[in-house]
């Protein structure tokens, strides 16, 4: 499947918020993510990597293939799957470079395009926009006004390195206890680190 979306940083979250109400964006929940990322290949240029999701209610086992920063750039086979944990567990037997990640993500849907407003820890929060076209994706962002930067559809590694930070010096990248549903996020202490090696123990 072939996704089609693009990226808005440098976005004021309320007013994309306010948008969103006017036009009656249908609110579809907000949720923190959980991922495990395995990267399959280290080619400059190119994401090539398996990543276990959960939102807290359901998870997904999805391989990606990404190459440039246009919005049809990437390649992507999603699946649902019962365990996130074990599912993680499997990978890390096969795959050995591999990272944990949290997100906090607003989601709406808008005329048939989903619209994610997302924070991440240590960058400042940005607009996901996935619809059936480049037409749909730009047209849903001009008719909610939405104001920024539209980057394509990078990786969250390319988008770290937009703002001089590099996603994968940290083998987990979390919200503090407490911190997930605030503005303020921050890379993973030393704590963060006994996610990865919990898995280790796990083997």
């Amino acid at each position: 499947m072939l996704e089609i979306e693009t990226k808005v940083i440098g976005i004021d979250v309320p007013s994309v918020r306010k948008s969103l109400k006017a036009r009656k964006a249908k609110f579809l929940g907000k949720f923190l993510l959980k991922r495990y990322v395995f990267n399959l290949s280290n080619k400059e240029g190119e994401d090539n990597y398996v990543r276990i999701r959960t939102d807290g209610k359901k998870a997904t086992l999805t391989y990606k293939f990404r190459k440039g920063k246009g919005l049809r750039n990437t390649t992507e086979i999603e699946t649902g799957i019962e365990d996130f944990e074990k599912a993680a567990r499997i990978f890390s037997r096969i795959i050995k470079e591999r990272y944990y990640q949290e997100n906090l993500r607003e989601s709406y849907l808008y005329k048939g395009a989903a619209v994610d407003i997302n924070t991440w820890p240590e960058i400042p929060p940005y607009v996901e926009v996935e619809g059936r076209s480049a037409k749909h994706v730009y047209g849903c962002i001009r008719a909610l006004g939405i104001k920024g930067k539209t980057v394509g559809n990078i990786s969250a590694v390319q988008l770290y390195r937009l703002y001089g930070k590099d996603l994968h010096s940290e083998k987990a990248v979390r919200f503090r206890q407490g911190e997930q549903f605030r503005p303020k996020a921050v890379y993973a202490d030393g704590a963060g680190e006994k996610i990865i090696n919990h898995l280790d123990k796990l083997q």
